[in-house]
């Protein structure tokens, strides 16, 4: 098993393993929309269903459409992150994983919508009697965190490029 196998598919499920316990334990022992604290004024669990997507994308839809709205946005990502999957060279680990905490990410929140009908958010950041930050889940953690390391890498690869290529004096 070269690098980027190892990195890919075995964070990918264990992103889905911890995300789905997570959400699992809100649902089970924490009430619709309460808040427990877990560390402070930091961090609290909560157990919260989320019928749209990031920034509200289907929110208004019906149940029906909101879970072909995402199935169609999920299966153009997992083809996108195929073909880039394939296209890294054995040792690059990084962007395999990367894209492996995105998979993981899309596959739990796709679970959720399959069994619950809508995302389950369960981490709130503040004090438990605010809202400034939205609720979310670990699977939206693996995708952002994936899509960063991503446009991070890009970058790099694209300046290590450019620099190679200026005339040295």
């Amino acid at each position: 098993m070269n690098a980027k196998q190892s990195s890919f598919l075995p964070l990918a499920a264990v992103i889905v393993a911890i995300d789905q316990l997570g959400k699992l334990h809100a649902s089970r022992s924490i009430e619709v929309g309460a808040r427990v604290p877990l560390v402070g004024d930091f961090v609290a669990l909560t157990h919260l269903p989320s019928a749209g997507g990031a920034l509200g994308l289907f929110r208004n839809w019906s149940p029906t459409l909101q879970l072909a709205g995402f199935a169609l946005l999920s299966i153009v990502a997992l083809a996108v992150i195929i073909t880039f999957y394939r296209g890294l060279a054995p040792g690059e680990r990084g962007s395999a994983a990367a894209l492996g905490a995105i998979l993981g990410g899309i596959v739990s929140n796709g679970i959720d919508r399959v069994r619950y009908g809508s995302g389950i958010d369960f981490i709130h950041l503040g004090s438990i009697e605010t809202d400034g930050i939205p609720d979310f889940n670990l699977a939206d953690v693996a995708i952002v965190l994936g899509v960063a390391t991503l446009i991070i890498e890009l970058l790099a690869t694209e300046m290590a490029a450019r620099a190679s290529e200026r005339p040295r004096p």
